[in-house]
């Protein structure tokens, strides 16, 4: 498999831990921070990795290299957040595959690929369907 080129929007424990797996396996890894102590975090974490600034302003993708990413992961604890990034990640800079966290089960009917995203996923949601099959499954073997 060739390396991706990957750029997470969200420097957070899952935006981190993510970077973290991807550089290891020898993918080219950039993290979007805005907060301070959480882009210190992740620098800290990722060396290089981190461009400080808002995933939501085309500069700062710009500035983090969205142009070369041939993925955009938009993993921020905000939902809006997540869509804006996923709609400049598809229609303004092109990107293949874009990949959005849903916060909120209320608003996954907005991740749609209109809006630029393949794939949506809810955390919790997976835990849930995750431990709702261990069970049926304990329950029938």
């Amino acid at each position: 498999m060739r390396p991706l080129r990957v750029l997470i929007v969200g420097g957070g424990k899952l935006g981190r831990e993510s970077a973290r797996r991807l550089v290891a396996a020898g993918h080219q890894v950039t993290v979007v921070e805005k907060d301070p102590a959480t882009a210190q975090a992740a620098a800290s974490a990722l060396s290089d990795h981190v461009t400080r600034g808002d995933g939501c302003d085309p500069r700062v993708l710009e500035r983090a290299g969205i142009a070369q990413a041939n993925v955009v992961a938009a993993l921020t604890g905000d939902d809006e957040d997540n869509l804006v990034v996923a709609e400049l990640a598809r229609r303004v800079f092109g990107v293949e595959h874009v990949l959005a966290r849903v916060n909120n089960p209320d608003n996954e009917w907005l991740f749609t690929r209109q809006r630029g995203v393949d794939l949506a996923f809810n955390p919790a949601g997976l835990v849930s369907s995750l431990l709702e099959q261990e069970v049926a499954r304990d329950a029938t073997g």
